[in-house]
């Protein structure tokens, strides 16, 4: 029988994975949802840590082991990622007029050119994993509890005696004091919540900062911290707990009661209050409930000690005998040591210093005064936090690509433009304005196509060491750049050109079909006739797109060429040249001829128009 038995109680490894995953697809599907009605998913990651841990216990014949908890967590914490990047892909695909998997594919491409905001889409995981773990935590920590209690016997009769009368057994009742353990409590909960002010710190900065994946790391690093700092901290916040349980000494033999589980039993049941909401404590019964729940938990002793009930039932379970205690140390917070549990095995207890006037034993001197703060705690939190916080910037550094030692960027001198070749020369880093830089391109012959100079984007060499990349517009009084000096675009004689540097995991023609489905996701009415495939040159890596949209009720046509040039490794020269063919002038064709030399493009020429 006892065979048998153990056959019942191996582990379904496969099963339990199997539920997880399902379980987990529920978090997936709230995720995606929630996220499609316009709000923050975070409150979906207490759905996957449910479901997933839940669903491993449901599969695995109602338990959750230790081998359980980690299985389910490490598929937590991928699926977690996969239902955010599923999210963004979903809100993408429904703005691009894309597919759905064409778009996950493309996130981290999309998050590398600004197209998706970083500090949004990161701080949303990090928001996502925070509240995983909140869900994760109480329901392993209910799990493993509940997989540590033994079965009932299978199958075999209790022993026969007779039952004893209610008042027989002479007991000393030591109810546990929630003021007892309230400094360690406090000292716990602070050392807990210490890296909420820095992870808010780190997450301000990020949405402040242009390179904020570091700061946004830093955060989740805090994140991490908390997590090992709870395995550190559980041990006490376990001794506080006990506070809610009682000590019994009776016949010689000291019992600890659980409230909570003795009430479940029926013929136990010493209140109509059912701890659902709030843990029964002995100082939250009235008068009346506590004599019955004393006489509850003498008749509990009488029925285990007189063999009706077998050990390892529920009921000793709620009214647990520590047999032959054996205290082998003692701390300023409780007394430590073994006690023989079910078949003799010597099982290790810890008796918080929670119940006035108790002692476990001779020798010992009765708890009077409350149990001091462990203070040490709170530094512990604020090292980690400040340990896991570098290694999660150190980390989002690397991510965010290493400084380069050798720019290839143009300086901020005029230089050929980059269809001839010039001299290499050494990079200068000069304190100048470079937006002020911008002029006619005399010394290319040019006289209505400007030299401009942007700022490369982070990541690129060059970028942040006073370099800049030399482009060519329309020559106008009013240039405009980006916020950040990344790109710049002017409009003169009828033509506009908009430029900037990219990065990018695909080619030219990635950087081309990519600008042209951001127009389609703008709202531009783009007209599909008169828009061509993109033209793309392998040799080169360069890609051409022309691209026909209405304007005012479609009372203006606008012709846009949509261009890119590898510029080095991972960037590329990104342009839209586009038209107004109502405010052409005399001075347009010689503007149009030079920006062919600049671009060393074929551009269409097009005649003066009103209209359509």
């Amino acid at each position: 029988m006892e065979e048998e038995t153990k056959q019942k109680r191996q582990e379904n490894v496969v099963a339990g994975v199997v539920g997880a995953f399902l379980g987990s697809l529920l978090g997936v599907l709230c995720t995606v949802v929630i996220g499609q009605l316009g709000y923050v998913a975070s409150i979906s990651g207490l759905v996957m840590a449910v479901g997933a841990l839940k669903g491993y216990e449901l599969l695995n014949g109602g338990t959750l082991s230790k081998k359980g908890a980690v299985i389910s967590s490490v598929l937590v914490l991928v699926m977690t990622w996969l239902a955010h990047r599923l999210s963004c892909a979903v809100s993408l695909a429904s703005a691009l007029d894309a597919g759905v998997f064409e778009c996950f594919q493309a996130v981290p491409e999309l998050l590398d050119r600004g197209m998706v905001d970083e500090v949004a889409y990161w701080g949303d995981l990090v928001f996502l994993y925070l509240f995983t773990l909140l869900g994760a935590a109480p329901t392993i920590i209910a799990g493993l509890r509940s997989a540590d209690l033994p079965d009932l016997p299978q199958g075999t009769a209790a022993p026969s005696s007779p039952v004893q009368e209610e008042g027989t057994v002479q007991a000393e009742f030591y109810p546990g004091s929630i003021p007892q353990m309230r400094p360690l409590r406090i000292s716990a909960t602070v050392s807990t919540f210490v890296w909420t002010v820095p992870a808010l710190v780190l997450m301000f900065a990020a949405a402040a900062s242009e390179n904020s994946i570091a700061l946004i790391m830093a955060s989740f690093g805090c994140i991490i911290g908390v997590v090992v700092m709870m395995i550190i901290i559980w041990p006490n916040i376990r001794l506080s707990k006990e506070a809610m349980t009682m000590m019994v000494r009776s016949g010689g033999t000291l019992w600890r009661v659980d409230f909570n589980a003795l009430n479940i039993a029926d013929t136990y049941r010493f209140t109509k209050k059912n701890g659902a909401v709030r843990t029964l404590r002995w100082d939250l019964l009235n008068a009346e409930e506590q004599e019955r729940a004393k006489a509850s938990v003498l008749r509990a002793i009488g029925v285990l000690t007189s063999g009706q009930v077998m050990p390892g039932s529920a009921l000793s379970m709620a009214v647990m005998p520590l047999t032959d205690l054996q205290i082998d140390k003692e701390t300023k917070w409780a007394w430590q040591g073994f006690y023989s549990g079910r078949n003799g095995r010597r099982t290790k207890v810890n008796i918080p210093k929670a119940y006035p006037g108790f002692t476990p034993g001779p020798g010992f001197e009765p708890v009077r005064a409350p149990v001091p703060a462990r203070w040490s705690l709170v530094g512990i939190a604020l090292a980690l936090t400040l340990v896991f916080a570098l290694l999660g910037g150190m980390v989002g550094r690397v991510l965010e690509g290493p400084v380069p030692k050798d720019p290839v960027v143009r300086s901020s001198a005029p230089v050929p433009s980059p269809t001839q070749t010039a001299e290499p020369s050494a990079p200068v880093i000069p304190e100048v304005d470079y937006q002020s830089m911008f002029h006619v391109g005399e010394e290319l012959g040019y006289a209505y196509t400007a030299v401009g100079y942007i700022v490369p984007p982070a990541g690129m060499p060059g970028a942040g060491l006073g370099v800049y990349a030399d482009v060519h517009v329309p020559y106008s009084d009013s240039p405009q750049y980006s916020p950040d000096g990344g790109a710049l675009h002017s409009t003169a004689h009828g033509i506009d050109v908009a430029v900037t540097l990219t990065g990018t995991t695909g080619n030219a023609q990635t950087v081309v079909d990519l600008a042209y489905g951001l127009m389609g996701a703008s709202g531009y009415d783009i007209y599909e006739e008169g828009t061509q495939d993109t033209t793309y040159i392998e040799e080169y890596d360069i890609a051409v797109k022309q691209v026909t949209y209405f304007e005012e009720d479609r009372t203006r046509v606008r012709i846009a060429i949509l261009y890119a040039d590898y510029k080095q490794e991972g960037y590329y020269l990104s342009a839209a040249i586009t038209y107004y063919p109502e405010q052409f002038d005399e001075d347009y064709p010689v503007l149009l001829e030079e920006l062919r030399d600049a671009y060393a493009l074929n551009l269409p020429e097009i005649p003066p128009m009103d209209g359509v």
